[in-house]
């Protein structure tokens, strides 16, 4: 496994969640952010699509938050296996790309949210909340 990759402990509280970046400063960002609250439990990182659907297989996280653009393989593609294998985790996508394809090709893939990174600290929470509770599809850009 890469330091990208390294387990954080497991939390036993809430909602475990799985953060994928390959941008260290941002997934660290993202983890004080979800680390705030008190139902949620960051379980582990990921550098890369690939390393996103072995961590996901290996922790069967609650929710995963992948970014769009990732080295090997993208978060669209990423998030698409990891509902393939693990249909009950909930997909949030993080990018700096509002783009209404990416938000499309989201939906299609069966994310729950798409959140923009300019609006990840006042927004994500609200995003994850609402991707394991809300049947709509959330858009925050």
């Amino acid at each position: 496994m890469s330091a990208a990759g390294s387990q954080i402990e497991p939390n036993i509280r809430g909602l475990r969640i799985l953060i994928a970046d390959d941008h260290p400063i941002i997934r660290k960002h993202v983890l004080r952010i979800l680390e705030e609250q008190p139902s949620f439990s960051v379980c582990g990182e990921a550098y890369d699509g690939v390393e996103a659907i072995e961590e996901a297989q290996r922790l069967k996280p609650d929710v995963v938050v992948l970014n769009v653009s990732m080295p090997i393989l993208n978060g669209l593609d990423a998030g698409r296996k990891i509902k393939t294998v693990l249909p009950e985790t909930a997909i949030v996508i993080l990018s700096s790309n509002a783009d209404r394809h990416f938000i499309e090709e989201a939906k299609k893939i069966g994310a729950r949210a798409y959140v923009a990174k300019s609006k990840a600290a006042e927004a994500l929470v609200t995003a994850i909340e609402g991707a394991i509770t809300d049947g709509e599809f959330i858009v925050i850009d």
